[in-house]
């Protein structure tokens, strides 16, 4: 059971929390910063707490914990308070405030944690390598350091398919096999062999998976709710393109320089992905602006899979939209909102892209089905061998 240290002399907030979190870890409460707890796996620090140390003080401590990958995270309970920014400011890793959402709460804790021990993990398994010998061994631990990178992209991502809209496990996995089979047929164009291989597809298949993770700092009453958003919450809704490259930077900055090559490209990849998704080809879009081939490929792949499934699939809010007509809205955008080669292959594929849409449609929303499907699973074999024929023709 994993070990929490609240840090509060605050009566109220300390019952609120142990209520929320006495189930599920051992429970420590002091109202001292400085009583340095090593086998603690999580600090709770409380806002109305930090007035009593200056500023140098309460940065030195905090980063001594993040020193002995202990994550902190401010809390308050004054709903009228915002302290956001401050959090960031003082280096902690988070932040909570109310209203106590058991789940919210325990899923925030758990990644942390768990991102804590990632990063210690790494830099023991760097010494290692330093060390190694053999460049077999080598090769056998950087595999291992880019699944648990993986591991970790995962644990975010369930996270937010349990605390947000019953749809986005399933989202996320369809998105994904859109993205690679996208990028598996432009590989057969020469155009883009310098750019796409097999490994950097399976790539774009894991890292695509990300692309919404900036969501879950959307607030609920904008990211669902069920009729058209005012200017000032699109504003805010566009924003979760640049919180979810925020996101990929800082567990970036959590692998310091112990991670490989392999692992430096999936989170490069995966800032891309989150980044990008909503820029569009003739420049139109956002955040930046991107323009063309400025676009990352894989942020361009991603475009269209996202349009198609956002159009086709059924919304508490929205009916399904039919096959031919997202196909031509699709195609009604080719040069303008999609890249134009990116277009064609859809077009290419377009009888996968139903068949993956019908096979994974929102029937086991889940976090227990939040689960990486081979194609097989999804095309019976007689279905994939003659899309397969279709799509090399």
């Amino acid at each position: 059971m994993p070990h929490a240290k609240i840090i509060s002399f605050n009566s109220l907030l300390t019952d609120q929390l142990v209520g929320v979190l006495a189930e599920d870890y051992q429970l420590e409460i002091s109202p001292n910063l400085n009583e340095m707890s090593v086998e603690s796996d999580l600090v709770l620090l409380d806002h109305d707490l930090i007035d009593q140390y200056d500023e140098s003080e309460l940065i030195a401590a905090i980063q001594q914990y993040e020193h002995l990958h202990i994550p902190v995270i401010l809390v308050w309970n004054n709903s009228e308070e915002d302290y956001r920014e401050l959090a960031i400011e003082i280096g902690c890793s988070d932040y909570l405030r109310p209203p106590f959402i058991p789940s919210v709460v325990n899923a925030k804790c758990k990644t942390y944690i768990s991102l804590a021990k990632l990063k210690l993990n790494f830099t023991s398994r760097s010494v290692t390598a330093k060390s190694a010998a053999c460049e077999e061994s080598k090769g056998l631990i950087d595999v291992t350091e880019l699944l648990a990178v993986q591991d970790a992209a995962i644990l975010c991502l369930a996270t937010i398919a349990r605390i947000r809209d019953h749809s986005t496990g399933n989202h996320i996995l369809r998105t994904q096999h859109y993205v690679k089979a996208l990028a598996e047929h432009l590989y057969k164009n020469p155009a883009y062999h310098d750019q796409l291989d097999a490994e950097t597809i399976e790539l774009y298949y894991k890292t695509s998976a990300l692309h919404d993770i900036g969501k879950v700092g959307i607030p609920d009453h904008i990211l669902q709710k069920p009729g058209e958003l005012s200017a000032e919450e699109y504003r805010v809704m566009k924003t979760h393109t640049v919180l979810g490259y925020q996101a990929v930077t800082s567990a970036q900055q959590l692998l310091d320089n112990a991670s490989s090559n392999k692992a430096v490209r999936f989170l490069e990849l995966a800032q891309q992905v989150t980044l990008s998704h909503h820029e569009r080809w003739d420049g139109e879009g956002y955040p930046q602006g991107l323009k063309g081939e400025d676009i990352p490929l894989i942020a361009r792949l991603m475009a269209v899979a996202d349009v198609y499934d956002a159009m086709i699939s059924r919304r508490p809010y929205k009916s399904a939209v039919d096959h031919k007509r997202v196909t031509d809205v699709i195609v009604s955008g080719r040069g303008a909102h999609f890249d134009p080669a990116v277009v064609d292959a859809f077009l290419d594929l377009q009888d996968m892209f139903e068949r993956i849409s019908f096979k994974l449609e929102d029937v086991f929303p889940s976090s227990a089905d939040l689960m990486l499907h081979s194609m097989g699973d999804l095309i019976a074999e007689n279905d994939l061998a003659t899309v397969v024929e279709s799509s090399d023709s």
